[in-house]
């Protein structure tokens, strides 16, 4: 009787771990924008989720999407109501959130989840098509000119295209406030939000954040993309 007894605890243990392992086998994959789109097309019965807030997805989304606002405090309770069994297309501005949020769609147990690399910014920097109230809008926020006008000064320039809500680019910025401060005369920051300055930021190309290029008199001396510390800053632009 004992014997029967582990016997049936063994065999309840087993089906019980390739159940959870069948739950945890989620395929989560981050593509660039163009296997992404030619993706989205070709699978049918798929669902688009645009995790950026509200705002933004009123001025331009993709055609089809759907908004669940990855910083809402009732994300995972919303994604929770979507059909965990249809291949789910995630996306952002610049592929952070949806980033984070494909491990959230992940443990709710999404079989398959597509992240787009590199997100609006990379699709419209491929000039792929969007739908809202600024899909084909006028020039927003500062000007070439402007722009221009800061980069040619005496004073070389350091530009710091951001986001409120990047992470790496809150990081980013007390770095950026000690060298302006302990370089003073020698660079200046700017801090370009790529939110309120998007028409900028689509000329120039700019598809990841936060983005820090360093201007003398006009001319580009050094680009770095993603986080760098104090030290890899200060070296880069040959501070002393």
């Amino acid at each position: 009787m004992t014997k029967i007894f582990t016997f049936l605890l063994v065999m309840v243990a087993l089906i019980s771990c390739e159940s959870n392992n069948a739950q945890s086998k989620t395929i989560t994959k981050t593509i660039p924008t163009l296997e992404y789109q030619k993706l989205l097309a070709e699978t049918k019965n798929n669902q688009l989720v645009d995790v950026r807030t509200e705002g933004e997805f009123m001025e331009e989304h993709l055609p089809n999407a759907i908004n669940i606002n990855f910083n809402g405090n009732d994300f995972e309770a919303k994604i929770k109501k979507l059909d965990k069994s249809k291949p789910t297309f995630i996306y952002c501005l610049s592929g952070g959130r949806s980033g984070s949020a494909m491990e959230i769609f992940a443990k709710n147990g999404f079989k398959e989840v597509y992240n787009m690399q590199g997100g609006i910014l990379q699709w419209k920097g491929d000039q792929l098509p969007l739908t809202g109230a600024e899909a084909n809008p006028s020039w927003k926020g500062m000007s070439k000119e402007e722009f221009e006008k800061i980069t040619n000064g005496e004073i070389p320039v350091l530009i710091d295209f951001n986001a409120t809500w990047c992470g790496p680019c809150k990081r980013l910025k007390p770095i950026l406030a000690k060298i302006e401060k302990e370089y003073a005369g020698k660079v200046k920051v700017v801090a370009i939000d790529v939110d309120e300055n998007k028409s900028l930021a689509e000329s120039m190309k700019v598809t990841n954040i936060p983005l820090l290029i360093f201007y003398k008199k006009g001319k580009v001396e050094m680009n770095i993309e993603g986080f760098a510390d104090k030290a890899q800053l200060v070296s880069a632009m040959k501070l002393k």
